[in-house]
């Protein structure tokens, strides 16, 4: 027993050195969530999953191009007008290659940011992980927004990766074409409404990404918010959109009332952002689009999804009892 004694008591004056990989950072609000959601990043870097997703988007977007160019050939072997494959030929040539990646984006773009973010926030209660992560020195808090922190990070670098790519692409398959890209389309003002065309894309997509952050956290499962957002997309929306069709026939206030249905859906007022701003891509003298929300009502619109979804989202997470 004495000789344990001096034995211990060096043990603790002399503790083991840190490992120099381990860095302590800030230990403020702010920078926790930061590396929360630098530890999130990490966790999609080394699953399958995000390596599938991200080879489709690659693989989607060259083939998308690598179609047109493979019709453009077609028709120059069939004896087609030298207009009509000059105007065909304009998806591969800016404008028409960034507008339609920005169709892509918008289509197959919510489908994969719908199963990236259903999956990292409902695989953690599949897998039980959850209450672990929740009994740690972060808050509840802090760990539910570092899940919207690395949503707009992935959609933010998704959406620059696959418009480079797409523009890219869309450039070299051109080559091919033996036709001439002119840049007389450019300027501040055409560049300034891609920017806001792009921002439009990565906004419509975080709203669908925080419906599915939303309902996976409230089925406690992936599948939840997957086949939710889905459901609501290509069922609900469409089935509104019906029956706002059928509501011109009806007079007074409940026919107004069906027909203005559309104007408070997410894929109404996404379209009518990015729209708008398509519009000015293609031609320098086009304006908004007839009818319809304004830009500033579809905005507010989108605005008050996110906060409904966040929010419904971030009440469960703090009063939810994980311990079943």
């Amino acid at each position: 027993m004495k000789s344990a004694e001096p034995l211990m008591s060096e043990q603790q004056a002399s503790p083991h050195p840190r490992v120099s990989s381990v860095r302590l950072g800030r230990p403020d609000y702010v920078s926790v969530i930061v590396r929360l959601t630098s530890m999130e990043l990490y966790k999609i870097r080394r699953r399958a999953m995000s390596k599938v997703l991200s080879l489709l988007g690659i693989l989607a977007t060259i083939g998308l191009f690598a179609l047109f160019a493979l019709i453009v050939l077609l028709m120059s072997r069939s004896g087609a007008s030298a207009d009509a494959i000059n105007n065909f030929s304009e998806a591969l040539r800016l404008p028409g290659s960034l507008t339609w990646t920005g169709q892509l984006l918008s289509t197959l773009g919510q489908v994969l940011i719908i199963i990236l973010v259903s999956t990292i926030v409902g695989g953690e209660y599949t897998a039980g992980t959850v209450r672990l992560m929740l009994t740690r020195g972060p808050t509840r808090t802090q760990i539910f927004f570092s899940k919207v922190g690395v949503a707009l990070v992935c959609i933010v670098l998704g959406v620059v990766g696959i418009t480079l790519l797409g523009i890219i692409s869309g450039f070299l398959f051109n080559l091919t074409t033996s036709i001439t890209a002119t840049f007389d389309f450019f300027s501040m003002a055409w560049l300034g409404h891609a920017v806001l065309y792009l921002l439009a894309i990565m906004l419509g997509l975080f709203v669908y990404a925080m419906m599915a952050l939303c309902l996976s956290t409230l089925g406690r499962a992936t599948a939840a918010g997957l086949a939710g957002v889905l459901t609501w997309s290509f069922l609900i929306e469409p089935l509104i959109e019906t029956i706002s069709y059928f509501g011109r026939g009806i007079s007074g206030p409940v026919g107004s009332f069906f027909q203005s249905l559309p104007d408070y859906l997410i894929g109404t007022n996404i379209g009518v952002l990015v729209g708008n701003q398509e519009q000015y891509l293609i031609s320098a003298n086009a304006g908004l689009q007839a009818g319809g929300p304004s830009n500033l009502q579809a905005l507010l619109v989108l605005v008050v999804y996110i906060v409904v979804f966040v929010g419904s989202a971030w009440w469960v997470t703090i009063r939810r009892d994980v311990t079943n």
